[in-house]
């Protein structure tokens, strides 16, 4: 697996395709955080919502960032399609993991808050930026080139689904009566949300519900990906 992670990461860094979300994200803060103060829990309220999208993006294109013919090579070494797509997600995720430190230390470091936050507070928020990023990852890989051949079709069906994800107030509003407990199979990110917009009120439960829901979605979902790229018989060198 280790050998997975390396060959992908040199892939990927040769392809420059981290570039735009990366630095995107990284200027983004810095604009954002440019007028201070800012209070502490709702600015990382915003910066994990920032990081799921940019994290959704980034595994969109790590997903296929080989060729058919160079990923049946890279299964041929590897022994397995299905290895090397967990091998995909768990990069992704890890890529994602050094700007959910950078949203969290970032302002804390640099007082861009209104007071200086816990050690608590820091460390739940990297907490709820690590599992929004882990449940983008697992979001986005359904929509690789193994599910939809179109890449401006995926691209503008993961664009819709991300913006319905971080619209899911709006949505529940909307919905006739009897019909609000549908937004339950939505993504999770508004329980996050929620968490962090009151986190003074949020029980420790809550706050730790928050969490596990985001990764618990992510590993349902990062699993039924790889069982059905399995029971489609893509697990061969040949696909």
């Amino acid at each position: 697996m280790i050998s997975l992670f390396s060959f992908l990461h040199t892939c990927f860094m040769r392809s420059y395709r981290y570039g735009p979300p990366t630095f995107i994200f990284i200027l983004g803060l810095i604009f954002v955080y440019s007028v201070v103060p800012n209070p502490v829990m709702e600015s990382y309220a915003f910066s994990a919502s920032f990081l799921f999208i940019v994290s959704a993006v980034l595994s969109y294109t790590i997903i296929d960032i080989e060729t058919p013919n160079q990923e049946s090579v890279t299964v041929l070494h590897s022994g397995s399609l299905v290895k090397l797509y967990i091998a995909k997600l768990l990069y992704s995720w890890i890529f994602t993991i050094p700007l959910a430190v950078y949203a969290v230390l970032f302002p804390a470091i640099f007082h861009k808050f209104d007071r200086n936050p816990s050690v608590e507070e820091i460390f739940m928020s990297f907490m709820y930026h690590s599992s929004l990023s882990w449940l983008a990852v697992s979001l986005a890989c359904w929509f690789s080139s193994k599910f939809i051949r179109s890449r401006v079709m995926s691209f503008l069906l993961l664009s819709i689904l991300i913006v319905i994800t971080l619209s899911v107030r709006g949505i529940e509003n909307l919905l006739p009566e009897g019909l609000e407990k549908a937004i339950l199979l939505l993504p999770p990110l508004d329980r996050t949300m929620k968490v962090l917009s009151d986190y003074e009120g949020a029980t420790l439960f809550i706050k730790l519900l928050a969490i596990g829901a985001s990764l618990l979605y992510g590993i349902i979902l990062g699993a039924l990906f790889l069982y059905f790229i399995y029971k489609r018989k893509l697990d061969s060198p040949q696909s």
